[in-house]
């Protein structure tokens, strides 16, 4: 260790930065989908972030990654109309196929982070009723 130390240098902000954009390509059609707006119509009653696909798709972002079943519920509702009571009569595999796809997710490992560290990235579900 010597005695002179160089400074470091500091990464400088940039002032009225903007969040990204999220870009999400659809599951089913492989477009991408309009960004996601909150939507009441939804089984959950704060809302939830969603839209539908020009495939007559619906999504919904599950930011956390962990609440795969408010999320599911929210699709469903979502690909109803808002109708709750049909909603809840649906069956996976009979009138919807239901897809998941994380976000931002890449095939390297970030350095420290285990497979259980308790991070899990956003993940976005797809539904698309079959007719």
């Amino acid at each position: 260790m010597g005695l002179l130390h160089k400074k470091r240098k500091r990464k400088r902000r940039r002032r009225g930065m903007r969040p990204q954009k999220v870009a999400i390509g659809c599951a089913f059609c492989w477009e991408w989908v309009p960004e996601p707006q909150t939507r009441h119509d939804a089984f959950s009653g704060s809302g939830c972030l969603g839209g539908r696909c020009a495939c007559s798709a619906v999504y919904v972002l599950d930011e956390t990654g962990r609440d795969g079943g408010q999320a599911l519920m929210d699709a469903q509702a979502l690909a109803c109309g808002g109708d709750l009571d049909r909603a809840l009569e649906l069956e996976d595999g009979v009138d919807y196929e239901i897809k998941t796809r994380e976000l931002g997710a890449s095939g390297r490992r970030t350095a420290g982070r285990t497979a259980y560290s308790g991070y899990l990235p956003p993940k976005v579900w797809f539904l698309k009723l079959k007719r």
